[in-house]
């Protein structure tokens, strides 16, 4: 029904609106439609009209003939109009809807013969039935008795559909009026394919996705069948009452009231569900809806009449919701349709919606909104209606006809309460649901029940309860008297529900349970027509959503409904479906009865079903499950609109406030898109927007909702935004909100925006609006406002207080808008802004009420594009000049100059603070020099800045409050088209303009006239600083004068021009004390110095001499700079022979200069000719330059590198360098030398006076050209060490020592050896053994025979030689064999270990002293004996059977002192062969074997073994698996080491509790243990003690590890074992180092260790890492370290420490001046905690390691600043802290400060590609640093790549 009066048209007006439209249409119809036409008009009239000549003439005549008629003629007219012609929907509606009904009683016939169009002469003709319009004359005869059978099957159809609407109207409570049953209806244009909606997308989906929905129009239920030829869709909620209004239909058409269509057939989903086979559409018809009387005839004559006029024909099918198959488009059809050929159902009524079938029917389908996607899919051109529910009055109409014979008390009192509660209201709005509303009020007030449902669920208990009712002999409670039949119902319910079954038969029910269904009203019957033709019964619920509520009550109350059962069934159902949702029949209402069902209220119903012990506990977990879900999804951001909407229902259903504030929380707002929204929906929402109690926004776009709707609002309190935005939201809409606005207080944002409004809706918004004090925000843009309509608006903006911002543009209003809303706002002190262009975009602006005067910015204007009249600027400026406090001035656009000179007259009057724009304006000439006198006329005016390019922008910018004698003004008169003709007049206008200090005239039209014409200019500009004239065209010449200028001028400090002054052209002064800012004041010292820039130039020789010949004037220091420029040879020469003139140059620049080789050279030669030259650096592809020195120099460094030099080149270069005797460096890195271009400069190596290196890197050379370099330390005897390295960083270097006695060095990487060059090696290291104290080599190929004859070959003096060799194949059985050969070799070898794949030896001689005191203990011969003193074995895979071979070597070894194969894999045998050698290490003191091994044995042979050492001082058996009996064997020998004073027992495990008792009870009695280490060790409480009680009795404890120390009752740090070890470390004075890393201490063990720390006065090293140490325990623990004053580590990693924490280690660090490592990573101590270290570290200039990754903070700026201090500093980490480029660079600014930086850590940060670069260049003077780490920062692998290619040093990936 409808839910407001409509308002119908005048129907002339409407014809005379859509002449023009309908004469296009009618034009295109055939003669004998417009005969029909012309023939209801009067006979004179149609004569007149005859007369005329075209068709078009004629049909425009008969149009105004009807405008003019009566308007029941015009109605009747229209109604033909309608069904005969195809139009836009938007036309039909519309004249269907003002054409009103039109029966067959009022049908128009012709009152004459009307004329042919096509002759003037009128032929005479009877009127005709409808029947005979489509038989011809000629063929009456043969066709009369077929059309008998037709007539006959009508008669036979009328009566049907009579009969059956009698049926369904029989219990209905008022009648139903189809003219007063209203529909909104939208069209479906068609879809082309590429616009169709992807995959699973339905188009409804997509099309809620948009802010606007197609226009809707308001037509009844009635029109729906006036348009022929049409396929509608009918839509609504189930219980809206689809099924009545189509049997109505179906009654009105057996009345005739469609005489357009000659036979209606009604068609049932429900039925067509029972057709399983293919059938005919014959069969369809004649079996499912009428049989034909007249037999098999008949029939063939009914079908025969269809085919041929199908435009006749009308099919209704009702409730596309209950259809089980999904309806699918399908193509064209290969074969003509066959009304005989069986086909499914499904391809039957595709092929009737698309056309394929009875091509021109009409076709009307009832369905439920959710299940319309099939059909928008399968029929391109569709009518979409939806059906309205009632209104207020229709509910009260409803509810008085239910109960008018239940006596006037309980009529009145039932009305009155449906009415007075709100929810049982909103649910009545839909009829079915007010139906059982009415319902329920009966039962309850006849069985005396005090309160009304508040639920749908509990409306539907009480439904059931009142059903249960008729049932005789029943009484409360009903649930629990009828609990077997109830449950069984359920179970039935569910059963159907599943099977999407909702009428059922005989044999699903049982007898017993269908009697008491019917006895009770729960069940219904229905008439079935079986496959096979035959009649039966059905049984359905009274109503589907009975059924599914109760499926719900099943679901709650049985215990065959698994939980796991019940969330799959629970889930929120959008209002769309899409291609993949399976097809139901039922409305998707479950979820909410199982809602209901979950609150509190229903629990006792629940009982009554749920019986037994524990119901009650049963019920409540199920209720709490059911909420659960609700929560996880209250929570969800990622719900659709219509989603939203559902969870609202559920959360109403349950009664649950806290759920309610869950779903709001979530959420701002509310975002509902072009849905239908009924009252029900929003009395949802405005329950869990009132229930969560906290402010909260609606926006509504494109939803159709009725008026009624508006009046939920006010409940949703705490509303603060209300967003609508649609086309169909008007004045009417906008009336009836102006109602609800007052009643919303907490009110602060209204948007009305893309709407239909008027200057009448905004009165009324605009009154309303007045009593809403809190309002901020309003949009009323893209509306249809007018001048008026702004007045309204603009006249209650003063009177909101709080307002900040109101928008409205896009509307039809014109410039008077502005100056109304500036007339009343200039008035209004929290104006802030107006903001417009032209009309499109109008914004005003307020500083809202509570800000503080002192803090409201200036007001700002801004009116583009309103091309002000002379008039119209004039009086803007009066309205300007009320404004005192205008800051801002936009009027850009185009301005004529009459409109410009108005503005510039008033200047004077306006009080601008910052700037005024002029975009768009100040074109010519003369109005430039006008703007620009500005800058001498005004004070107040510090620039102007005119870009006449496009676009063209102007500005003019005042002083605000800026200081005055601070003032510096600027012009900018860029792209202005000024030629030297227009520099006087420019001067002129610039007179008097003290304080002018830069000028930009680039982009004109100068050139070198206009260039020197400004130079003459330059005394009248005495305050200038900056000049810019790029862009003036002008050339070298020009370049020329500059440069003169530059050495004869005093305040011209630079000129740097670009393309050969062409393009850049700036020139710099010395800045004026006067008026430059004291800090850019230029420093004394630099005054004097000049700098001339030509970059990007080609300088031809010429040019160069008369550049030079310029610039040896200059009589102070000078740069020269023609980087990215190109330099022939020519012009080298010629720079080359001024260079010896320029004394005062300083540096050459030349950056990526393009020159030839032997151009570089002859720069190279610079280094001889000028004696003040003190670097040449040449690279075309980089940095290059040259250097000076004011006096001569005695070092030199020259760096040629990116050339391709030739061994000519290389003799060249060699032949100039002889002649420089300062030659310190000289790096030829990068230039393809090869093997020829090596041997080429070695043999020029001695004539080369080099004092310090020689580079060669990524030169390309082989292996013979590494030997080339090697032998360099036997051929040159100022070499003193040789870099070699052919791998993927290719490296060599060789550095000299003038004199230098500590022997030579040699380094060999990756070099790959042949055997040839190995034989050349061997020579080369046998000439040189003598005298090589080291030698380094990493793959290079040696074999075991090189290696044992290079240790043979090499003998030691009376220094260290030390030897390192790395080879792939030295591990396992090779190593331990090369180690023994070595030893055999060598006597002199000192230490030999084998760590992985590398072997490292030191020779030592051995001294007469060891000897002679190894001779007095040992008197046995010592021929035999070695001078070793360590053997490590490490981590290299050797296994016990290896050690054989060195069993003999060990027995000679009675010197070792140290014994190392940790890593390893010994097992039994190499344990056993170590427990027999032992005794043969008499000096042995230090013996480590760190384990990888898994058994129990090894301990327990050592253990034996260890017994006959007594010399050991340092065991380590760190990683064993020590078992009991281990552990008391241990324990005794460990009593039996008297010398031991370090013992290391981490990662060892496999005791129990008893062994590790033993064990430790036996370590405790080593009180002269000094080393500790117990890292990561299982103890439990009694072994914890002992270990306690051991600790406090060794006082000669240095160093304690009791890192990650687990007890194995609890697997984790207990705080009780944690305070034992704690208090145990009392007494501990001589403690250096402790380690208590990832204990977790408690507040209480943090007190107990600050207690320790002032007798700990020797303490070096604590680290207390991951033990969740808090900021304020952290703050008194740094405060105690104070008194540890020798303290060099500190690690407090991982822990909780913050601000407190940070700003006591600002005050505590300086005091620890020997502190080497700082470890505060992952501590949240935030920026200013950042800024306490970086003070501090200030002071730490021994620091070595800074980690301070992930501190909360990327504001590192400080602290890299701070590193300067860090002289030391070799490990930086500033890693996870997301830093910037700031730091990057401040780091760059740093590094080459910080000689000792090894390793920077950057990794995770927010460093892009400048930093890195920046990063990169720095690196140039930071040869210490090893690699720079940026992983994980905002660096694209592109960059990555070129940086890394650029500087190798740049790591970029995770390791």
């Amino acid at each position: 029904m409808a839910m407001e009066d409509v308002e119908v048209e005048d129907i002339q007006n409407v014809l005379s609106q859509e002449t023009l439209e309908l004469v296009d249409i009618l034009i295109r119809k055939e003669s004998d439609f417009l005969t029909k036409l012309f023939g209801m008009m009067e006979s004179k009239a149609r004569e007149r009209l005859m007369q005329l000549v075209t068709p078009r003439e004629r049909i425009w005549g008969l149009l105004k003939y009807f405008t003019d008629a009566d308007s029941a003629i015009c109605r009747q007219f229209l109604h033909i109009v309608c069904m005969g012609c195809d139009m836009p929907m938007r036309l039909e509606s519309r004249l269907m809807s003002v054409a009103g009904p039109v029966t067959s009683d009022n049908w128009p016939t012709p009152a004459s013969e009307p004329p042919l169009l096509s002759d003037p002469v009128v032929e005479e003709n009877n009127s005709h039935s409808l029947l005979d319009e489509h038989i011809p004359s000629q063929e009456s005869r043969v066709k009369r008795p077929r059309l008998d059978h037709v007539e006959s099957y009508k008669a036979s159809a009328t009566t049907f559909l009579l009969q059956r609407c009698k049926r369904v109207m029989q219990g209905v409570v008022k009648e139903v009026c189809l003219e007063e049953t209203w529909v909104t209806l939208r069209h479906k244009s068609p879809v082309r394919h590429r616009d169709k909606c992807d995959g699973g997308q339905s188009p409804s989906e997509h099309q809620e996705r948009c802010e606007e929905a197609p226009v809707e129009y308001k037509v009844t239920v009635e029109s729906l069948l006036r348009s022929r030829a049409q396929v509608t869709l009918l839509l609504g909620a189930a219980g809206s009452g689809k099924t009545l209004l189509m049997h109505c239909l179906g009654q009105r058409w057996a009345q005739g009231g469609f005489p357009c269509f000659q036979l209606l057939f009604l068609l049932e989903f429900r039925q067509l569900n029972l057709i399983v086979r293919p059938l005919s559409l014959k069969e369809l018809l004649f079996c499912f809806f009428l049989h034909p009387d007249g037999g098999e005839e008949e029939g063939i004559a009914v079908l025969d009449f269809i085919l041929e006029n199908p435009e006749k024909i009308c099919f209704i099918f009702d409730g596309y919701d209950e259809f089980h198959t999904k309806i699918t488009h399908v193509g064209s059809p290969g074969n003509p349709f066959d009304p005989h050929r069986p086909a499914p159902m499904a391809e039957q009524i595709s092929g009737l919606c698309s056309g394929r079938i009875f091509p021109g029917c009409t076709i009307l389908i009832t369905c439920r909104p959710r299940d319309v996607t099939d059909l928008e899919n399968s029929v391109d051109c569709i009518r979409i209606g939806w059906l309205l529910g009632f209104n207020r009055s229709n509910v009260k109409e409803y509810a008085e006809n239910y109960f008018k014979d239940s006596g006037d008390d309980l009529k009145e009192k039932a009305v009155g309460n449906l009415l007075s509660s709100q929810q049982l209201l909103t649910m009545s709005y839909l009829p079915a649901l007010c139906h059982i509303c009415c319902i329920c009020l009966e039962h309850m007030f006849s069985t005396g029940m005090p309160q009304l449902p508040t639920t749908l669920t509990q409306v539907y208990l009480q439904i059931l309860c009142a059903f249960l009712g008729r049932c005789p002999g029943s009484n409360p409670p009903l649930l629990e008297k009828h609990c077997a039949e109830v449950t069984r119902l359920s179970r039935l319910a569910m059963w159907g529900m599943e099977e999407s079954k909702i009428v059922f038969v005989s044999k699903d029910i049982q007898t017993d349970l269908l009697d008491f269904a019917n006895k009770t009203g729960l069940f219904s019957q229905v008439d079935l027509t079986h496959e096979d033709g035959s009649k039966g019964q059905g049984y359905v619920f009274m109503h589907l959503t009975m059924q599914e509520f109760l499926s719900a009550l099943h679901i709650m109350t049985s215990e065959d409904i698994t939980e796991a059962q019940l969330r799959k069934k629970f889930n929120l159902k959008t209002r769309w479906t899409t291609k993949s949702d399976p097809k139901t029949v039922f409305t998707d209402s479950l979820h909410l009865y199982v809602c209901g069902l979950a609150a509190p209220t229903c629990s006792s119903y629940l009982l009554q079903l749920v019986r037994g012990a524990g119901a009650m506990g049963w019920v409540k977990k199920r209720q709490t499950l059911v909420l659960k879900l609700l929560r996880g999804l209250a929570g969800s951001t990622t719900l659709t609109g219509p989603k939203v909407v559902e969870l609202c229902h559920c959360v109403q259903e349950t009664q649950d406030a806290q759920l309610a504030r869950e779903v709001v929380e979530s959420r701002t707002c509310f975002e509902l898109r072009n849905i239908r929204l009924d009252p029900i929906d929003l009395d949802a929402v405005a329950y869990v927007v009132s229930s969560a109690g906290i402010g909260f926004g609606l926006d509504f776009g494109a939803c159709s909702m009725e008026l009624e709707c508006l009046d939920i609002l006010p409940r949703c309190q705490h509303i603060n935004s209300l967003i609508f935005r649609s086309r169909k939201y008007g004045d009417k809409f906008a009336e009836k909100l102006s109602c609800i606005l007052p009643r919303l207080p907490t009110l602060k944002r209204f948007e009305f925006t893309g709407s239909s409004l008027t200057d009448v809706g905004a009165a009324k918004l605009a009154e309303a609006l007045e009593s809403c004090p809190q309002i901020k925000e309003l949009n009323f843009s893209d509306n249809s406002l007018k001048d008026r309509g702004v007045q309204e608006i603009a006249a209650i903006l003063p009177k909101l207080h709080s307002l900040t911002s109101v928008l409205l543009g896009k509307n039809g209003c014109s410039l008077e808008s502005n100056y109304t809303l500036l007339e009343n706002m200039t008035s209004c002190s929290s104006f802030q802004g107006l903001y417009a262009d032209s009309t499109n975009h109008i914004n005003v602006l307020f500083s809202p009420s509570s800000d503080s005067k002192g803090s409201k910015t200036g007001l700002t204007v801004s009116l583009l594009n309103c091309r002000f009249t002379a008039d119209q600027m004039n009086r803007l400026c009066q309205l300007l000049a009320r404004c005192s406090d205008l800051s801002e001035l936009d009027l850009s656009g185009c301005m004529k100059a009459d409109t410009l000179k108005v503005l510039t007259d008033s200047l004077h009057k306006l009080n601008i603070s910052k700037h005024i724009l002029l975009n768009g304006s100040a074109k010519s000439a003369e109005e430039l020099m006008v703007l620009t006198r500005f800058l001498s006329l005004s004070p107040d005016v510090v620039e102007v800045n005119i870009r006449l390019q496009d676009p063209v922008n102007v500005s003019i910018l005042f002083t605000g409050q800026m200081e005055k004698h601070k003032i510096s003004k600027k012009l900018y008169l860029i792209g202005c088209g000024l030629r030297s003709t227009h520099l006087v007049r420019l001067c002129r206008s610039l007179n008097g303009c003290s304080a002018l200090t830069l000028l930009d005239i680039s982009n004109n039209y100068l050139g070198n006239n206009g260039l020197k014409k400004l130079l003459e200019l330059l005394p009248q500009l005495s305050t200038i600083q900056e000049i810019n004239v790029s862009d003036n065209g002008v050339s070298m010449e020009g370049v020329v004068h500059l440069a003169s200028r530059l050495c004869s001028q005093r305040n011209m400090s630079e000129v740097n021009v670009s393309h050969g002054g062409q393009k850049k052209l700036f020139l710099i002064f010395h800045s004026n004390r006067r008026i430059q800012p004291e800090g850019l004041k230029t420093p004394p010292d630099m005054e004097h110095f000049k700098k001339l820039s030509v970059t990007h130039s080609r300088v031809e020789p010429s040019d160069m001499t008369k550049l030079c010949s310029r610039l040896v004037q200059a009589s102070g220091p000078i740069e020269l700079d023609f980087s990215h420029g190109s330099l022939e040879d020519d012009t080298l020469e010629s720079l080359l022979r001024n260079l010896p003139k320029m004394t005062s140059l300083q540096l050459l620049n030349m950056n990526h200069v393009q020159m030839s080789t032997n151009g570089a050279l002859l720069l190279v030669r610079s280094l001889v000719d000028c004696q003040h030259v003190r670097a040449v650096e040449l690279s075309p592809q980089g940095d290059a330059f040259i250097k000076f020195s004011i006096m001569k120099t005695d070092k030199t460094t020259c760096r040629l590198t990116q050339f391709e030099l030739t061994t000519g080149d290389v003799e060249k270069l060699a032949g100039i360098l002889e002649q420089c005797p300062r030659l310190s460096e000289l790096d030829l890195s990068n230039n393809l030398l090869r093997d020829e271009g090596v041997k080429s400069l070695i043999d020029s190596l001695p004539r080369l006076q080099i004092a310090s290196s020689l580079i060669l890197n990524d030169n390309k050379f082989t292996q013979m050209g590494a030997l080339y370099l090697v032998d360099t330390v036997t051929t040159c005897e100022k070499v003193v060490a040789v870099e070699v390295s052919l791998g993927t960083e290719e490296r060599s270097v060789i550095r000299f020592e003038q004199q230098s006695d500590f022997g030579k060095s040699l380094s060999l990487r990756e070099c790959n050896f042949g055997r040839d060059h190995l034989q050349r090696l061997t020579d080369i290291l046998k000439r040189c053994a003598a005298h090589l104290v080291k030698l380094s080599s990493c793959n290079i190929g040696l074999s075991v025979e090189v290696i044992e004859d290079l240790v043979n070959q090499l003998r030691c003096g009376n220094i260290q030689c030390y030897v390192s060799i790395e080879e792939s194949w030295i591990t396992a059985e090779a190593a331990v064999n090369l180690v023994s050969c070595c030893l055999s070799r060598n006597p002199n070898i000192h230490t030999i270990r084998v760590n992985k794949t590398t072997m490292h030896i030191i020779l030592e001689e051995c001294t007469k002293t060891t000897t002679t005191s190894l001779s007095e203990s040992d008197p046995t011969d010592m021929a035999g004996s070695l001078s070793t003193e360590t053997i490590s074995l490490v981590n290299c895979s050797v296994e016990g059977h290896h050690l054989v071979s060195l069993q003999t070597v060990f027995n000679r070894c009675v010197l070792l002192q140290e014994l190392e194969l940790s890593h390893n894999r010994l097992g039994r045998m190499g344990a056993e062969l170590l427990c027999s050698v032992i005794p043969s290490f008499p000096s042995l003191r230090k013996l480590s074997l760190e384990s990888k091994e898994t058994s129990e044995d090894i301990i327990l042979l050592l253990a034996n073994g260890l017994v006959q050492s007594k010399s050991i001082e340092c065991l380590n058996l760190s990683g064993h698996v020590i078992s009991d009996r281990a552990a008391v064997c241990l324990a005794e020998t460990l009593k039996n080491m008297p010398s031991l004073r370090s013992i290391n027992l981490s990662h060892c495990y496999g005791w129990t509790q008893a062994g590790a008792l033993d064990l430790f009870r036996g370590l405790g009695l080593c009180i002269s243990l000094e080393v500790i280490c117990l890292e990561s060790v299982q103890l439990d409480e009694k072994s914890t003690e002992c270990l306690a009680k051991g600790l406090q009795a060794m006082s000669s404890l240095k160093r304690l590890n009791l890192n990650k120390t687990v007890t194995m009752a609890m697997g984790f740090p207990g705080e009780k074992a944690t305070l034992i070890l704690l208090a145990s470390l009392e007494g501990l004075n001589r403690l250096e180092e402790i380690e208590l890393e990832g204990l977790r201490m408690s507040e209480t063990g943090v007190q107990m260790l600050i207690k320790h720390l002032h007798t700990w006065r020797d303490l070096r090293k604590i680290s207390l890492s991951e033990n969740h140490i808090s900021d304020q325990a952290g703050e008194k623990l740094v405060h105690a370290l104070a008194m540890c004053t020798a303290l060099e580590e500190l690690n407090l990693s991982r822990n909780n420490l913050s601000l407190a924490s940070a700003a006591k280690m600002g005050q505590v660090l300086p005091t620890l001046s020997h502190l080497k490592v700082l470890d505060l990573s992952e501590n949240r101590i935030g920026t200013l905690g950042a800024a306490s270290i970086s003070k501090a570290l200030s002071f730490m200039k021994y620091l070595k390691k800074i980690h301070l990754t992930s501190i909360g903070t990327s504001e590192l700026s400080g602290l890299a600043e701070s590193l300067v201090h860090c002289a030391c500093a070799e490990d930086v980490s500033f890693a996870w802290n997301s830093c910037g480029d700031d730091v990057a660079m401040k780091l760059s600014e740093v590094l080459p400060q910080c000689q000792k930086l090894r390793r920077l850590d950057l990794e995770s940060n927010s460093i892009s590609t400048l930093g890195a670069e920046a990063l990169a260049r720095s690196l140039r003077s930071c040869s210490s640093v090893e690699v720079i780490r940026l992983w994980r920062n905002v660096i694209s692998n592109s960059d990555a790549q070129r940086l890394r290619q650029k500087e190798k040093r740049l790591n970029f990936s995770p390791t």
